[in-house]
């Protein structure tokens, strides 16, 4: 069964991840390599972080690491400019953290406690991009691995944008508590679907239960 992380729990795991980021930063930039943003995404940014009851994997943070500038034109090579971020993780995290873990399309870390037989927390980074097209649309690329052919590449995600008025409905009328409890009734429902999908059908559920249905009885 899923169960909440509190704020006070997960709060200073997230500063001491934000401080690194931070000295990660000043180091690119004072070497000329690129400077980047980063933000936290995701169910972490919504206060929705769950983990499972008496489990040993912990909960999970989630970033982007917005590339604003490449100073040094071979970092525009994906692969160079994944495997450095990859270095400086295992470099400026200290030995309570496994190795980074490069997978399809982030970096992942793992915090361990001190006995190192459980995880306390793991974070994924994806390294992106933002930029308009050409009809002012935003879109998102990430880095992408193949790893069937070890290749990188920067590949297009499509930046979800339909639900931030359903969003700002449901806090405008004072109902995100409404969204924590059915999120985790359906997190628990169907423990196996990646969370972003259990966000987005727990919102769509609310939306239609309070204001579809509200719209339909005033016509």
């Amino acid at each position: 069964m899923f169960e909440y992380v509190s704020k006070s729990e997960y709060q200073p795991f997230k500063l001491e991840v934000d401080k690194i980021l931070k000295s990660i930063q000043r180091a690119l930039k004072e070497n000329d390599i690129l400077t980047f943003q980063f933000n936290l995404i995701g169910s972490a940014k919504r206060k929705l972080i769950t983990r499972i009851k008496n489990g040993n994997k912990g909960f999970d943070l989630d970033y982007n690491i917005d590339i604003q500038r490449i100073l040094n034109d071979k970092y525009e090579n994906p692969k160079l400019l994944k495997q450095t971020f990859i270095k400086l993780f295992d470099d400026y995290f200290d030995d309570s953290y496994e190795y980074a873990e490069d997978s399809t399309s982030v970096i992942t870390i793992k915090k361990l406690n001190k006995a190192r037989n459980k995880i306390l927390f793991s974070v994924d980074f994806a390294i992106v991009n933002y930029y308009e097209d050409e009809e002012g649309n935003e879109r998102q690329q990430y880095i992408h691995l193949d790893k069937a052919s070890n290749t990188y590449s920067w590949a297009l995600r499509k930046v979800a944008t339909n639900h931030r008025y359903v969003e700002d409905l449901i806090k405008e009328n004072s109902m995100w508590e409404d969204v924590k409890i059915l999120y985790l009734e359906n997190k628990n429902k169907e423990p196996h679907k990646k969370s972003r999908i259990v966000y987005y059908q727990t919102i769509d559920t609310i939306f239609k239960r309070y204001f579809q249905q509200k719209a339909s009885l005033l016509r």
